[in-house]
Order: C-alpha cells, then structure tokens, then sequence
C-alpha cells in the first residue's frame, strides 16, 4: 500500500500511527498537497492522506484510511465494540484539537492584514475548552487499552506543540503527564512531525 502524506501533516500522522500500531508497512510518498499534480488526480479534494491499496483503490479522509487499516493488520482493533460511545466521543475530541489547530495556524500564517484576532481568539478558547474536558477525563481513557480515542488526542495534542507552543500543560498536568508517558510508545515516537 502507497500513502502520500508528509512529514508535517498532522492527520498522515494519525494514518503512520495506525499502520505501525498493526504492523504495516506503507510506502509513504511526501507530497505538497498544493503544488502535487499526481495527488489531484487521486484525490479531487487534494488533500492528504491518501492511501492506494495493492489493487489500486484509492482511499482518502484519515478516517476512512484508519479504519481500513485497522481492518488490514494484525493485533487489536482499534475500534472496538466495547465501550463505543466513549472512546468516539473522545476520539472526536482529538480530531477537534487538530482541527482547531490548523484552522489557528491558516489565521497565523496570512498576512497580518489579512488576520482575524477574533479567529484567532476564538480557535485558542476552543482549543482551551477540549483540553479542559480531556484533563477531566483523562484518568478513564489513560486506563484503557490503546485506541483510536488516544491516537486523535495525542496527534491533535502533538500538533499543537508542534505549531503553536506547550503552554498548554500548565493547566492540564494529569493530560500532560499522560501525553508525554506516550511519547516513547513505538508508534508515537516513530511519526514526530517535522518540516
């Protein structure tokens, strides 16, 4: 299976993390997703990932890519029966945090004219609010086995380290303490996003 991705994008990550969780080799090809001609073709959102499986199917949206993944390797589901409700809505709330995210970094990196403070106020209290009702939670999901719940948070978690800054841990110990014991997991120290 082929994945174009890059090094930086928050939501390949969430994919190299699932992958590797399974044990699945990807030939991971880097693109731009704004300047990549092949990756228009593939995926008429050009966006990234996108996975082609072995047949030539072509898959995009992390979600979609997570899942079938999930379904492609060895070891647990991440996605399991037990407990749905819970770890969906969680992992919600990872996905939110990358969003957020993102949507901060677009506002940061227009030129200044360009920029809404009031966006911008508006993505750190939202992003203020989710890490606040993880920190609240973080004693239920830290004792479950790893899932997809975890992945969202620590690559929208790791994202925001990445783009923005970690002043975010001094209001949230118990979630810091928890993202940084999963720092040294295989997976989550095998995707750091880099430039």
């Amino acid at each position: 299976m082929k994945l174009y991705s890059s090094p930086a994008t928050p939501f390949g990550r969430k994919a190299a993390i699932v992958a590797h969780e399974h044990g699945i080799a990807l030939d991971v090809v880097n693109v731009n997703p704004f300047e990549s001609d092949e990756l228009e073709r593939l995926n008429p959102i050009r966006v990234i990932p996108v996975l082609v499986l072995d047949d030539g199917t072509v898959l995009y949206d992390s979600h979609v890519i997570c899942a079938h993944l999930d379904g492609a390797g060895g070891g647990p589901t991440l996605y399991p029966e037990a407990g749905r409700l819970d770890w969906q809505r969680r992992a919600t709330l990872g996905t939110a945090l990358t969003e957020t995210s993102v949507l901060w970094l677009f506002q940061k990196r227009i030129p200044a004219e360009e920029q809404s403070e009031k966006l911008k106020r508006h993505y750190i209290a939202r992003f203020k609010r989710i890490a606040a009702a993880l920190e609240a939670e973080v004693d239920a999901f830290a004792a479950a086995p790893f899932r997809i719940n975890h992945i969202a948070v620590i690559w929208g978690l790791g994202h925001i380290e990445f783009r923005h800054d970690d002043t975010w841990r001094a209001s949230c110990p118990k979630l810091a303490a928890w993202y940084e014991s999963m720092q040294s997991r295989p997976s989550v120290a095998a995707t750091v996003p880099t430039d």
